[in-house]
């Protein structure tokens, strides 16, 4: 942007700063927001810079309605992904119930009965389990790679799970991790 297109912006939007807070105040329902959006629209055109020839401004107004208008978009966008003071407390609390000694010790328990449990697997149950839930592999990969079909690869980790319930005295297992990929 020349130097002489920047102050035609400036003097436009200083001269023009009446209606354009107005038009923005009425379309967004707030004069406090549009002298917001267009305070920063004033510092906005200095970052420009030499974005935007002189000659593709024909209607500086115009122009400056739009830096203003994208800047209350970027700002909306902004005020969506803030957290409210609740969900703060909140993300707070259960990150210090993860660092409790109490809750990591019972969790380094559950995790050792586990590996017990997997463990105590028959030798091909045991190998199709952690390729399909460890590795991630798709199914089909794993039937493949032990000779077997899907659907028998499907029982076998069904049944891990079973052996898992019954060792660790649970209904059913939370499921942790991503689901395998879809096999045709």
């Amino acid at each position: 942007m020349t130097e002489s297109l920047l102050i035609l912006l400036r003097r436009v939007l200083t001269n023009e700063y009446g209606a354009l807070r107005r038009r923005l105040a009425l379309r967004f329902g707030s004069l406090e927001f549009a002298s917001e959006v267009l305070h920063d629209a004033w510092i906005r055109l200095d970052r420009i810079g030499d974005g935007v020839p002189g000659a593709a401004v024909h209607n500086p107004k115009a122009y400056l309605y739009r830096i203003a208008l994208n800047i209350a978009a970027d700002h909306k966008r902004g005020d969506q992904r803030r957290l409210l003071q609740s969900e703060v407390d909140l993300l707070c609390r259960q990150a210090e119930q993860e660092l409790d000694p109490a809750h990591i010790a019972e969790a380094r328990s559950e995790l050792k009965a586990l590996a017990l449990a997997i463990d105590e697997l028959p030798e091909r149950r045991r190998a199709i389990f952690i390729a399909a839930r460890i590795e991630e592999l798709p199914h089909q990969v794993v039937a493949d790679r032990f000779g077997v079909t899907v659907r028998i690869v499907d029982r076998e980790i069904r049944a891990a799970f079973e052996h898992f319930s019954k060792v660790l005295n649970k209904k059913h297992l939370p499921r942790r991790g991503p689901r395998p990929a879809k096999s045709s």
